[in-house]
């Protein structure tokens, strides 16, 4: 073997080594997107119940409960250009039919999502940077509901409607006793995306709406 072939060997071989040693680096400190249900107040998933904005009605009370995700980014960099969509498939294929949406993150500058601004998609729907260590709720599905505040009336909770509506622009409709399987899907620029996969089982009552839920 020529004398010459042996350092030229050397230094290709440290070359690669230089390379995988800095690929291994970049994969180690790349953002990591963990997606789960919300918990707060020792419940899991948590159901946020708001005022309904915008509706209102003598002698009722209009109310929304709230199905959230939290992405949390474990990786040792930002996660850039974040957004999140959503696909159903279940028993009422006509009304999901496995197409996946844009969902709009809970927290995002919580003015954007006032009744009078909402229908502004650029801004609603807009991706976000999640920090080292941060954490963002995704708005998945919303039920609306109202009840009487009249004093002699009945005041049960009744769906509005009847069933659970998508929190992205191009809306879904999920029925009671039909069982779906939801994918959430959030996207970044920098990194892998995050995969979150669990099953939508409703009774059609208020009061069970919390137990709907379950991680697949």
């Amino acid at each position: 073997m020529p004398e010459w072939v042996i350092p030229l060997l050397t230094a290709i071989g440290g070359a690669a080594i230089a390379l995988i040693g800095k690929e291994l680096i970049e994969w180690y400190k790349r953002p990591r997107l963990e997606i789960d249900f919300e918990e707060r107040q020792g419940q899991k998933p948590f159901i946020p119940d708001c005022a309904w904005e915008g509706m209102y009605g003598i002698g009722c009370m209009y109310r929304m409960k709230h199905f959230r995700l939290i992405v949390r980014n474990k990786g040792k960099k930002p996660a850039m250009d974040c957004e999140a969509k959503v696909s159903f498939s279940g028993t009422n294929e006509f009304k999901t039919n496995n197409t996946k949406v844009a969902l709009h993150w809970s927290r995002r500058d919580p003015a954007l999502y006032r009744q009078d601004t909402f229908l502004d998609r650029e801004k609603v729907y807009s991706p976000i940077n999640l920090n080292i260590n941060d954490e963002e709720p995704i708005e998945v599905l919303l039920l609306p509901y109202s009840f009487s505040t009249q004093p002699n009336a009945d005041h049960d909770l009744i769906p509005y409607g009847n069933e659970i509506k998508s929190a992205s622009f191009r809306e879904m409709v999920l029925q009671p006793n039909a069982t779906y399987r939801g994918i959430v899907t959030v996207y970044s620029s920098n990194t892998n995306p995050g995969f979150f996969t669990f099953n939508v089982k409703w009774d059609g009552t208020v009061e069970r709406f919390e137990k709907a839920f379950t991680k697949d």
